[in-house]
């Protein structure tokens, strides 16, 4: 009977650290896929996921590791998600007739003739196919939440997680920097719409690098920012030999290459998304006491990063900063963001349906003098979800956002572990830097960051969850 009970024990450790080190597997190779989530890699990645939660699911009814704590503060998290879900699916199937022609072409059709290409549904959704495969999409991301908050159940993983993000974050800024300044194009150039010479590594879209870049520098931030709560951080000798002269040097060598390749990438909004949120943060974090037990002093880390960003600037940044200093910051945007709002006024409740963007712009947009091109995205991403699910999917939208952040807050000030205190507080710098770039770009509607971006949004809900070891500095 002991034995029978130890080989069962045996064979739930093993499942249980399977599944962990596929889904760091899973992670890294989510990094380098770039296509449509209709294409065949995305599907066998979403086989992938969709396994391993079912594993996950086993090992736990069998007495395996899962984050029940996580997964019970998430619950809110977890219902909103899974509305935006329901959404999309009631948008496929709810029927409503004329609802397309009424909303688009008004009720006169016969004075307003549609366009050929324009055949309706009688559906919520204008265009019912392309609606499943955001539908399917968002599943897939939903899946993946659930299933982080689940495997990140100790310090040992979240240390892992970490360590992945740090690797694949320098991997991909070494490898933009590099095609960069060899004059190599990885993406598809059919696919690229100017920009040339910007990092951009795999991606098609530079800004895009520039919002997976700055996701991944979590691992080296949280990493820094641990460091700089502990004892040694309080004596700047120490410090130093602490930082130069021992593997802590990585962190600061994958933060400093994290900050080139963004700069390098000339994507404004990434550089200032980033650098705006870091400082909000801190500043929030400081001004309300949040960090408990900690001498944490915010210019420890602001003056150093301000001071090599400025390095940065100087060596790398002569492009982003022509950038900056252009008459035409937004560029055809304000256009097409009239445009949006005058198609959002006219179904600002329902909206027209997931992925429909496209469809009602083209008709929109009539003969303003718009280049020649598919506008799939309203490069704002709160436009773009009202316009497609309207007010209902937006604020749905909204209170997850919203929700996210005043948990980061609240589990900041009631920790007593650097190691959660530094996560938490850069989980939540990435992922404000991420919501303040998505109001002049679509980056949080590319699948792969969109993927990391809810990965990192669990820890919010996770992290907090695990036993936590005090670490509090003597004063």
């Amino acid at each position: 009977m002991i034995t029978a009970f130890s080989l069962r024990r045996d064979g739930i450790s093993l499942l249980d650290s399977m599944i962990w080190y596929v889904y760091l597997l899973v992670l890294i190779a989510v990094s380098f896929v770039n296509d449509f989530y209709s294409s065949r890699v995305w599907l066998v990645i979403s086989g992938c996921v969709y396994v391993l939660c079912a594993l996950c699911v086993l090992s736990a009814m069998n007495g395996g590791r899962c984050n029940w704590q996580g997964l019970a503060d998430a619950k809110y998290a977890i219902v909103v998600l899974s509305a935006m879900v329901l959404l999309l699916g009631l948008q496929m199937v709810v029927p409503l007739e004329r609802h397309a022609e009424i909303l688009l072409l008004g009720d006169s059709l016969f004075s307003q003739p549609s366009p050929a290409w324009f055949e309706p549904h009688g559906s919520w959704s204008i265009v019912p196919e392309k609606t499943r495969w955001l539908f399917n999409s968002e599943l897939f991301i939903f899946s993946t939440f659930v299933l982080s908050l689940a495997l990140i159940c100790s310090r040992r993983r979240i240390k892992q997680l970490l360590v992945v993000l740090l690797i694949v974050g320098f991997t991909h800024s070494v490898i933009g920097i590099v095609a960069k300044y060899s004059e190599l194009i990885l993406a598809d150039s059919k696919q690229l719409d100017g920009h040339f010479s910007a990092a951009r590594g795999w991606f098609v879209n530079r800004n895009h690098f520039a919002a997976f870049v700055s996701l991944c520098l979590l691992g080296p931030l949280a990493f820094q920012i641990k460091t700089l709560m502990s004892k040694s951080a309080l004596r700047l000798k120490f410090w130093v030999s602490d930082q130069f002269f021992s593997y802590k040097i990585f962190y600061i060598l994958s933060l400093l290459t994290g900050l080139v390749a963004l700069v390098s990438s000339q994507s404004r909004a990434g550089f200032l998304g980033l650098l705006v949120s870091l400082s909000l943060v801190l500043f929030i974090v400081g001004q309300l006491g949040l960090v408990q037990g900690f001498r944490f002093r915010r210019r420890s880390l602001m003056i150093p990063l301000g001071v090599f960003t400025a390095a940065i600037m100087f060596y790398f940044g002569s492009e982003l900063l022509v950038r900056f200093s252009s008459d035409s910051l937004l560029g055809e945007r304000t256009a097409q963001w009239s445009v949006t709002w005058g198609a959002i006024k006219q179904a600002w409740l329902l909206g027209y349906g997931g992925n429909s963007y496209a469809d009602v712009f083209q008709i929109h947009r009539g003969y303003l003098d718009f280049r020649q091109v598919i506008y799939n995205q309203s490069h704002n991403d709160y436009l773009h979800i009202w316009l497609e699910q309207g007010l209902l999917g937006l604020a749905l939208w909204l209170g997850l956002l919203i929700l996210v952040m005043k948990t980061a807050c609240k589990a900041i000030a009631t920790t007593s572990s650097s190691l959660v205190s530094a996560t938490l507080i850069s989980t939540a710098v990435v992922l404000l830097a991420a919501i303040i770039q998505s109001t002049i770009d679509f980056n949080l509607q590319i699948t792969n960051i969109r993927y990391y971006f809810f990965v990192i949004m669990s820890l919010v809900f996770s992290v907090p969850a695990i036993w936590q070891r005090k670490e509090v500095s003597q004063k």
